[in-house]
């Protein structure tokens, strides 16, 4: 490696406010006053003439803060940001007037006459950057959501304190006016870009959207599905900015449409980039040909023409591949260099996001660029803890983050512990040198809501967290009312489920998965590769907490938040049985007892069965939500057939070819894929594991792919609306569950 020093272009206050460990925001310095009341009336459904609304002025070392004062049926919120008037009403809905919103049920039962705090509130932060979402949210969790989604999201997002949100909704159609100039058709390049959600691993540089010898599943994409898309992405970035939510837009680092690019440009260096798990990679234009420039700024031009520009641009040069060999040949020192250049001619000052994962950013690509518009993702800060391998990424300004869950899978399970404590401990070390902010970088949202609640109040909060008792204030709000069943409820969830630390990392990414999603097998560990191979907790030790929830007051029952969490429960507890069953299956097998066998392998069955019961209760734990969304960015039925086979594959075989790896990654405890994919894998499993008792050796089955394939392919309706009551179901499984303890 070259010994050249770190290019810096900053100068006075702003180099040195960089150079102490801080960033200067660059939120507005006002707050928008009509965006920030807007935004609370959607939130809280109700007028909001009992708010008075104020800009606020910052303190030393502050670059963000709000107060909360005033009198009952006049409440004053000042703010020194729009986010930070949001982020104010939702402290003074929690800690005042004792309410709740989140992505999975709100709690709104205020008084007519609004009450205020006896005594003035102030929160404040040095964090300047409080970044959300990995690239894959857009592919595990918001692929087909439409604007109704949106605008709720875009209101938690500033609710949350969120200032800064990757924008990739629509982005699509800047490859579309890009590529075609540099002699592609127009044809090409639809079949090269993935389906909506496939699209950021495509962004990450890992696949391509268009397999000819696949072609009914996979594309090519439309130009009424690139025209919509578009335009909602034009109305997402425009509420981001009236909020004061900086959009991140994707940076070009020379991603490529593969070998059709490289025949149109010969005596260009444009290496094949490997495969991603079964799929080839984008091929990647050496960033330091005389080619790159000009791609790079048609790729910025019809960004800005669609989008406009925004100040903060992330991607990364060689994500999850090895760096070297995707060099073949090139100087990684130019190469990074290049890509900060062409940022800057495109946005100047503009900062370029890199995502701190699996050894990225090599220190090289640090070394090369101007530190100074460099901000680095720590994705795990509370697991892997990169940041602290690597010096504070040797010194460039980072954001402690986490992924907390892989493939978006649904177990309830969260690491609130370490947020809670070593957030705040991080923040007061010298070695943390340039943190300048967070990251909540889930790899999917919609779930384990209390997750989001804890992260969004860590970057205003200076000192740890005692988490019983915050536990017990976040029940209390949720189900607005103070009840002992409820409490307990939490209690159990905080010392199991959400008591992942650090230490438990050796074991596998996110929570011990149901069981029921597995490809069958005999002994089952882990269901997707990457997931535990053992238990999180003592599942004895969570089993109370149904007959908890199932005791509290009747006034509570009715509450949407309830309803969430007595079905997630519900679908825990049974999760949890299926893994004790198993083991029941496996020693019977092994004792060659096949009245026993049959026995628990209905037991395991009925599991099914009754999971299946529970999920229909709820929208939100339904298939075909999920399908009937992607069906309706749909302008034909060739596309609905397209739309729906992307959808059900993310889910189950990821994608057609996809390596084992990658099959049930992101499982999902859904009513309509357990009785309609996974219980019918298991049956037949089941149904097998007699024959084979005498030899011990479990029926192996090496169809599971093509018959994830065929399931893709189907259009069967699933219903997308929920049916029952969820507490009465509950009631009734745990008491059959009573009857027939494992």
């Amino acid at each position: 490696m070259r010994a050249f020093p770190r290019r810096s272009f900053l100068t006075g206050s702003l180099a040195a406010a960089f150079l102490a460990g801080t960033r200067p925001s660059t939120a507005s310095a006002e707050a928008d006053i009509p965006a920030a009341r807007a935004a609370i009336g959607r939130l809280l459904g109700r007028d909001t003439s009992q708010f008075v609304l104020k800009n606020l002025d910052l303190g030393d070392g502050e670059v963000d803060a709000f107060e909360i004062s005033g009198q009952r049926g006049r409440v004053v919120l000042a703010g020194s940001s729009t986010v930070a008037l949001v982020s104010g009403m939702h402290w003074w809905l929690k800690y005042v007037a004792g309410g709740h919103i989140s992505a999975n049920g709100d709690q709104l039962d205020l008084p007519a006459s609004l009450p205020a705090p006896a005594q003035p509130i102030r929160m404040s932060t040095e964090l300047a950057e409080r970044y959300a979402y990995n690239f894959t949210v857009f592919g595990y969790t918001s692929p087909f959501w439409t604007w109704s989604e949106w605008e709720r999201e875009l209101d938690y997002l500033a609710a949350s304190g969120m200032n800064r949100a990757l924008a990739l909704i629509g982005q699509e159609i800047v490859w579309y006016d890009t590529f075609r100039d540099f002699g592609l058709t127009e044809l090409e390049v639809r079949q090269w870009i993935a389906q909506p959600a496939h699209q950021p691993w495509q962004w990450y540089g890992e696949i391509t959207g268009y397999d000819e010898d696949a072609s009914a599943y996979s594309g090519p994409v439309t130009l009424e599905l690139l025209a919509n898309r578009r335009d909602l992405g034009k109305r997402i970035v425009d509420r981001m900015r009236e909020l004061g939510i900086t959009p991140v837009f994707p940076a070009f680092v020379g991603h490529v449409p593969d070998q059709m690019f490289a025949d149109r440009h010969p005596g260009t260096h444009i290496p094949a980039q490997g495969d991603y798990v079964g799929h080839p990679r984008p091929y990647w234009l050496d960033t330091t040909e005389a080619l790159y420039p000009e791609v790079a700024q048609r790729f910025y031009a019809a960004q800005k023409e669609h989008f406009g520009v925004t100040t903060h641009y992330s991607n990364d040069l060689f994500h999850e591949n090895d760096v070297d060999s995707s060099l073949d040949g090139a100087d990684l020192f130019d190469v990074a260099r290049a890509v900060q250049d062409e940022l800057d001619r495109a946005a100047p000052g503009a900062i370029w996001i890199m995502q701190g994962w699996l050894g990225n950013p090599d220190k090289r690509i640090l070394d090369a660029v101007d530190e100074n518009r460099i901000i680095v993702l720590d994705l795990a800060s509370d697991d892997d803890r990169q940041w602290e391998e690597t010096e504070a990424y040797w010194g460039v300004p980072w954001c402690w983050g986490t992924i907390q869950n892989y493939g978006g899978r649904l177990g309830m399970f969260g690491n609130v512990i370490e947020p809670g404590r070593t957030l705040p401990e991080v923040r007061e070390r010298d070695d943390r040198r340039r943190l300048v902010g967070t990251a909540m970088v889930l790899e999917g949202i919609h779930h384990n809501p209390v997750v989001p609640d804890l992260l969004s109040e860590m970057a205003w909060r200076h000192d740890s967290v005692e988490m019983e008792p915050w536990i017990l204030g976040y029940a209390k709000r949720r189900y607005g009312a103070d009840d002992a069943h409820a409490a307990n409820a939490w209690r159990i969830l905080l010392n199991t489920a959400y008591n992942y630390t650090s230490t438990h990392h050796e074991t596998g990414d996110g929570p011990f998965e149901t069981p029921f999603a597995a490809e069958p097998r005999l002994p089952l560990t882990w269901v997707s590769r990457p997931g535990p191979d053992t238990w999180r907790y003592d599942p004895k030790d969570f089993a109370p907490c149904l007959d908890e929830l199932l005791a509290v007051a009747p006034a509570i029952r009715a509450r949407p938040t309830y309803r969430y969490d007595l079905v997630d429960v519900t679908r825990q507890v049974l999760s949890n049985r299926g893994r004790l069953v198993l083991d029941k299956i496996e020693a019977a097998y092994k004792a060659k007892n096949s009245t026993e066998l049959r026995k628990q392998s209905d037991r395991f069955l009925t599991a099914i069965d009754l999971t299946e019961k529970i999920l229909a209760t709820h929208d939100q734990w339904l298939l075909g939500t999920w399908l009937e969304q992607a069906k309706s960015w749909a302008s034909s039925d060739e596309e609905r057939g397209i739309l729906e086979w992307n959808a059900r594959s993310i889910v189950t075989i990821w994608s057609i070819d996809a390596a084992a790896e990658l099959h049930e990654y992101a499982n999902r405890d859904w009513h309509g894929l357990l009785g309609g994919y996974y219980k019918p894998r298991w049956q037949r499993f089941l149904d097998a594991l007699p024959g084979t008792m005498q030899t011990g050796k479990p029926p192996e089955f090496d169809d599971w792919a093509t018959r994830g394939d065929a399931w893709c392919l189907r259009n069967d309706i699933h219903p997308s609306k929920g049916v029952g009551d969820p507490y009465t179901i509950a009631s009734q499984i745990a008491a059959e569950l009573r009857a027939d303890p494992v």
